[in-house]
């Protein structure tokens, strides 16, 4: 089947997304940029603040059109949004044909097809991709986000990430630094940077030499460690 992805949110979601298009992919299905050619349409959504959850809600009726003026016989929504309100949305919006959160990334091949229940949510998130997961890049051909942990084990009141994300949990360095080195690998064979070669023998220590860490107003939290970098090709 003809498949189109939406992604919208953090790029926490981006990742996610990169790696549900590897799964579908994989499964065997055509990945298209076009809605309107799509037989599946995905949205990966955010909920996180009120904003991004109306985003995604104006997201997913804009592509339930497409099964109506278009080709679409399914429709998918992912992320945040269905793991902060999964009955809600299933009980509001009948034009959806599959919910699923944050821990069914896996599953998405499955959700596509329709092999699983229409509502497929747990109620606290566990997944966290790893270097052999099938991803598939989306963004411009020098960069690439690498996700390095997920979660928080703070339940703070006016935060909604627990619920969203689940519990802390960290890959691997080495998980990272495989995955890292796969990017750059896949990066110097699409545009022939071979001048990269130079800073990426640094990434044998802890973490790539030329990461950006993306946090909520540029700063650590807490004294966290960052849950998302992002590889950049000078």
């Amino acid at each position: 089947m003809n498949v189109h992805f939406v992604s919208l949110g953090c790029p926490k979601n981006r990742v996610d997304t990169e790696v549900m298009l590897g799964h579908t992919a994989d499964a065997g299905h055509e990945l298209v940029a076009a809605p309107e050619a799509a037989e599946v349409i995905v949205i990966n959504t955010c909920g996180f603040i009120g904003e991004a959850k109306q985003e995604s809600i104006d997201a997913i009726l804009e592509m339930a059109k497409y099964k109506e003026s278009g080709s679409c016989k399914r429709l998918v929504v992912a992320g945040c949004l269905s793991q902060r309100y999964p009955k809600e949305l299933a009980s509001e919006m009948p034009e959806v044909d599959q919910f699923i959160g944050t821990d069914e990334v896996g599953a998405i091949a499955k959700a596509i097809s329709g092999t699983i229940n229409r509502l497929s949510v747990v109620d606290t998130p566990a997944y966290l991709y790893d270097d052999a997961a099938p991803r598939r890049r989306s963004q411009a051909v020098h960069t690439a986000y690498v996700k390095i942990a997920e979660g928080c084990d703070r339940p703070c009141a006016f935060c909604i990430i627990p619920k969203l994300r689940g519990p802390q949990r960290s890959r691997s360095p080495e998980s990272v630094l495989r995955e890292t080195r796969d990017l750059v690998a896949q990066l110097l064979l699409a545009d022939k940077f071979a001048e990269v070669l130079r800073p990426v023998r640094r990434v044998g220590r802890v973490l790539p030499a030329r990461f950006r860490r993306d946090q909520p107003l540029g700063r650590r939290a807490h004294g966290k460690v960052p849950m998302v970098a992002a590889v950049t090709i000078p």
